[in-house]
């Protein structure tokens, strides 16, 4: 197999989507407060962060990283423009509160990331490491969720699956597709194994993970993954309780077993402490949101800012850098990482304390995503020079 041409890889697609989805996504609260605009819809932008900013990284990482796991082809130009152009048409349907349309070219978009990744697993010359087994999970639970919700919004279920709908997609999909990718970068990135090189990716010595499980790994995996998706529909289906402390249990057992974040990282660069402070903030944002269910969606913004955000900016950097032939040495003291991790933990902190500070509420919502929107801008500024740098070498060459 050879692999895509630098120009051609589906990151530079959908990580510049993605940035530009998440600035419109979170800019309807300042707009809000500053009175540009005389309405806001929370529930827009829901969707818009979740099918549209996390998602396009989401596809941008997956169709990168599986092709060169299991050795097969890369998805052509044309397919991956098509998955761009309805991420963008879906966001747009849900910013112009279209949510019918939003929804179901959103289980068109999730259709078609499947289809994509399964082809190539059903084809795979090399084996994924076993923590993709939750990346599997993921994929099942946002195929459910963007079904729920994509039937609620044509009025064929019920409206009181609505929340069910959304946290298949939160709390089911990005989890599980986190805990995944993360299982097997995390300890890479941390130090304590070897630094992934997508060039090699897929070789067994890249494929081995350094936990102590059985020897058919990918089954604990999937029986983790697919305990989440459980929980998660027993909890808002069913309204069974003590779901959520489930649910926390088991990605911290994950955690645990992949990451172990209670070391410090071993490789003490930038890139490492935003991995790892990533990885104690979304552990963290699960408890609490688990032990205090009053505040339940302020809490999970501790998973969602924090724990999301900052793996994003660190990943997206890890995969800019290496597939674009850079140093890696940028790593170390990269002052827009600092400057991004640092605006997006000062966003979390806002947000979270919002609900703790009613007569400033809107304030704190506006502060939150102008800080978050000034780091995800001064990092993709960065991605996006980066990304022009390696197209014109790769043209040259």
């Amino acid at each position: 197999m050879s692999p895509p041409t630098r120009a051609h890889e589906p990151y530079r697609v959908f990580f510049p989507l993605g940035i530009a989805i998440g600035v419109a996504g979170v800019a309807i609260w300042p707009l809000y407060y500053f009175s540009i605009t005389s309405g806001y819809s929370g529930r827009a932008h829901a969707f818009i962060q979740i099918e549209g900013f996390i998602y396009s990284f989401v596809a941008g990482f997956l169709l990168t990283a599986v092709p060169r796991f299991t050795r097969t082809e890369a998805p052509g130009r044309a397919v991956q423009l098509v998955l761009a152009a309805l991420i963008l048409v879906s966001a747009t349907a849900f910013d112009l509160l279209a949510e019918r349309v939003g929804h179901v070219t959103f289980l068109a978009v999730h259709a078609l990331l499947v289809i994509l990744v399964a082809r190539r697993f059903v084809r795979r010359n090399s084996p994924p490491p076993d923590t993709f087994a939750l990346v599997g999970t993921g994929l099942l639970a946002g195929g459910v969720g963007a079904v729920l919700n994509a039937g609620i919004a044509w009025q064929l279920f019920s409206p009181a699956l609505e929340v069910l709908g959304k946290r298949l997609l939160t709390e089911g999909m990005v989890l599980c597709l986190v805990l995944g990718v993360g299982g097997f970068l995390g300890p890479r990135l941390l130090g304590f194994a070897q630094l992934p090189d997508f060039q090699q990716i897929g070789s067994p010595q890249q494929a081995s993970a350094p936990c102590r499980l059985p020897r058919h790994r990918h089954l604990v995996y999937a029986a983790a993954g697919l305990g989440i998706l459980a929980s998660v529909i027993a909890e808002y289906g069913f309204e069974w309780p003590g779901m959520a402390l489930l649910r926390a249990a088991v990605a911290s057992a994950v955690i645990g077993g992949t990451i172990r974040p209670w070391r410090l990282p071993a490789t003490r660069t930038t890139l490492a402490w935003c991995v790892w402070t990533a990885v104690l903030l979304l552990t963290a944002g699960l408890w609490v949101a688990a032990l205090a269910p009053a505040y339940r969606v302020d809490a999970l913004h501790i998973v969602f800012l924090g724990g999301f955000t900052l793996l994003i900016l660190a990943v997206g950097t890890r995969v800019a850098l290496s597939h674009g032939g850079h140093s890696l040495a940028a790593e170390k003291r990269s002052w827009v990482l600092r400057f991004g991790a640092s605006t997006v933990v000062i966003a979390m902190l806002a947000r979270i304390g919002a609900p703790f500070a009613p007569h400033s509420y809107f304030a704190h919502l506006a502060m939150a995503a102008i800080l978050w929107i000034a780091g995800l801008c001064a990092w993709g500024y960065y991605l996006i020079r980066l990304l022009a740098r390696s197209g014109s070498e790769s043209a040259r060459g």
